[in-house]
């Protein structure tokens, strides 16, 4: 029996106007997401993090650098996109970005962008071979450098390393934000500040390249500060009126009394004064020792020793800090600064001093095991004199400041002095170890009264470490590479069977 003329069930106009609408359907939503991420990469600039909680926030002295910026300054990232570090640089400098809208990224891709590289290496005298670096420009040939040996802080077992039980140096912080921001209000800077470096009395090179005894590189970290180095052979005369900062790096000679006046004059006046000890003073004295002293500062005729942290006999590994603007990053980062053939310089008492005298506290200590060693022999090794010697924490520098409430922000004609028992850990060898560097560093911004880098901390880096056996090896590879595929294959083998049936 017929039941009129059967009709499909699923007419061909209902099929093409079904597939209009989906297609209608995907541009509207494709124009939609296009239009939205265009609006939010030129026109808005909010955003909602959710994930704020957990990550660490621009620093104050960060978000004041920031809008205290006048002109735009290009952020220029030559780096390795494949490079760890890349993630951390390029997503930092998008924070800064939507901070301030003075600040522009540019990110370049060295490795697949060769001819763009070239170009921003010549534009900026960077070498052929240099790569991992940000440039901040902010026009007229004005710029500064980072590089992406500077941004780590490195926790490595010495000990294990020289005993070849390890060879592990894993990347613990993330020290960007606090070279940034430096590098930012260096531009900011209207004048360039001035280094001075005593010389005459047998003092480390500032021109030299030498490993042990040349002092170029700390020139280099001076110049990326903002800070102009010249040479001062007259101190008798005077210290320049220009001068930012002095430094004396290690005389081996005895300044002249006219010398050591004009310099305690200058520190009567507010200035700033970095002092490292050579190990050749030992024996005879340099000239200083009753200046400092008057500055609470004591150096006695010993060296500093810590068997517990030392690598070759001299050196010592310093991991205790005092409580002091300069060594508070490196607390929070638990850096290792390596000190080369440290004498002991220790800080005189408040109550030993004359009322309204200065304070002196100590930088950086020995660990407990540490000792003093008085005795020099001429085959330069040391000796543990009883009686004379003392046993414990042996600090290795001091800071000292007079004129101003001490660690806060100085003002006009307050006095800063750092006084360092080794010459040889600002030497280029010794300071291109990060800890090292830092140390310097942020000597010179407390000296120079750069609180924005002093008070911004490195940022942890998270690390997360699988270790496996060859045997779970070869079953992770089979469950990667051969169940999960193969499990797939197999629902669809299924799904195509009960269909056909």
């Amino acid at each position: 029996m017929s039941h009129g003329t059967d009709r499909p069930s699923y007419e061909p106009g209902r099929f093409w106007r079904a597939g209009c609408n989906m297609a209608v359907g995907i541009v509207a939503m494709v124009a939609i997401v296009a239009m939205v991420n265009y609006l939010a990469a030129t026109r808005l600039h909010w955003r909602r993090d959710l994930l704020a909680s957990r990550r660490p926030q621009l620093s104050p002295l960060t978000v004041g650098t920031l809008a205290a910026l006048t002109n735009e300054v290009k952020a220029v990232v030559l780096f390795d996109p494949g490079s760890d570090l890349y993630r951390h640089v390029e997503g930092l400098l998008r924070e800064y970005a939507l901070q301030s809208p003075r600040i522009r990224v540019q990110t370049v891709d060295y490795v697949r962008d060769v001819a763009l590289a070239t170009a921003v290496k010549s534009q900026y005298g960077l070498g052929k071979n240099i790569g991992d670096v940000v440039v901040f420009d902010a026009g007229n040939g004005r710029f500064r450098t980072v590089d992406d040996a500077e941004m780590s802080t490195y926790d490595a077992d010495v000990k294990g390393m020289l005993q070849g039980r390890t060879n592990d140096i894993r990347r613990v912080a993330f020290r960007g934000e606090a070279l940034f921001t430096s590098a930012l209000a260096g531009l900011s800077e209207g004048t360039r500040q001035r280094a001075y470096f005593l010389q005459g009395h047998g003092e480390s090179d500032p021109g030299s390249d030498d490993d042990a005894r040349g002092l170029s590189r700390m020139v280099r970290l001076l110049a990326e500060k903002n800070v102009e180095s010249m040479i001062l052979t007259n101190a008798g005369a005077g210290i320049p009126a220009d001068a930012s900062v002095l430094l004396v790096m290690g005389p081996t000679q005895p300044l002249l009394p006219n010398e050591v006046a004009a310099l305690a004059t200058y520190l009567d006046k507010g200035g700033r004064v970095l002092v490292a000890t050579a190990m050749e003073t030992l024996r005879r004295k340099g000239g200083l020792e009753e200046l400092l002293e008057t500055w609470g500062v004591y150096l006695p005729a010993q060296f500093a020793s810590d068997e517990q942290a030392s690598m070759r006999g001299f050196d010592v590994v310093s991991t205790r800090f005092g409580s002091h603007p300069v060594t508070t990053p490196l607390t929070r980062a638990s850096a290792s600064v390596h000190f080369q053939a440290p004498r002991v310089v220790v800080p005189i008492p408040e109550d030993r001093l004359p009322a309204g005298g200065p304070k002196a506290v100590a930088l950086a200590v020995t660990g407990p095991d540490g000792r003093t060693m008085s005795e020099l022999t001429d085959n330069r090794t040391l000796g543990f004199v009883e009686g004379r010697d003392r046993r414990g924490e042996v600090p290795m520098a001091v800071a000292s400041e007079r004129g101003g409430v001490s660690g806060i922000s100085a003002a006009r004609g307050t006095s800063r002095l750092i006084v360092v028992g080794d010459s040889l850990l600002f030497a280029n060898s010794p300071i291109n170890s990060a800890a090292n560097r830092d140390f310097a560093a942020l000597s010179v911004n407390w000296l120079l009264d750069r609180q924005q880098s002093l008070a911004i901390g490195p940022r942890a880096v998270a690390e997360y470490r699988l270790n496996l056996t060859g045997r779970q090896m070869r079953l992770v590879r089979i469950a990667l590479l051969g169940a999960l595929p193969g499990a797939a294959l197999a629902l669809g083998f299924l799904v195509w069977v009960r269909r056909r049936a």
